[in-house]
């Protein structure tokens, strides 16, 4: 039987971008680049709060959730970009869902495109600033991952866990995040409170 295996990081920004729970799927395709290459479909991840997020900033050992999510598929950016034209940002409007859109990386036509040669995709503009964006590091991992199961609740009110059940979180920042095996009592108990999920909230 297979293990369930969960990755936990803290996350340093909520803003809808990354990972990004718009349109009925969630989406991881910029940072976490080590993560994004580890993680497999089947594994979960969640996401939690740290001491910089503005949102809610908690300090190491308090830590709350804000999402977890089921990965369901790994694509490419090329497949990521055909597949989900609805996650490409629209900046006209903030209040639009797609002001928030990850889909950014666009192949160049008549390039093969390899994510080892980051001119060979076009970075469009997004609802990040530049500093945090970057295109090199985000296509290193060469994958984005696509989540079809997820929980997402509202950044300034993430979800309390009780010790008991409480899986490993990193201390600081962590690329691939700490792994932590079979953690199903803590899954059971996110999907017993998805009803407070405000997934529409993002800011």
């Amino acid at each position: 039987m297979l293990k369930t295996k969960l990755y936990s990081y803290k996350m340093m920004r909520a803003t809808g971008f990354a990972p990004n729970p718009y349109f009925g799927v969630l989406t991881l395709a910029a940072c976490k680049s080590g993560l994004r290459r580890a993680a497999q479909p089947g594994d979960w991840i969640a996401g939690w709060t740290a001491k910089g997020l503005k949102e809610c900033p908690t300090d190491t050992g308090d830590e709350r959730l804000v999402y977890l999510a089921r990965v369901t598929r790994k694509l490419t950016f090329p497949e990521y970009w055909e597949q989900y034209p609805m996650k490409r940002p629209i900046l006209e409007n903030r209040d639009a869902d797609a002001y928030h859109g990850d889909n950014i990386y666009e192949p160049v036509p008549g390039r093969n495109p390899d994510p080892q040669q980051p001119d060979t995709f076009r970075q469009h503009k997004c609802s990040q600033d530049k500093d945090h964006v970057k295109k090199a590091k985000d296509l290193k991992s060469t994958y984005v991952l696509v989540c079809e199961e997820f929980y997402y609740f509202n950044p300034s009110t993430p979800l309390e866990i009780p010790e008991a059940i409480r899986p490993k979180v990193p201390e600081g920042r962590s690329n691939t995040g700490a792994v932590a095996e079979n953690p199903e009592k803590f899954i059971d108990y996110v999907k017993k409170h998805s009803g407070k999920c405000e997934k529409t909230s993002v800011a």
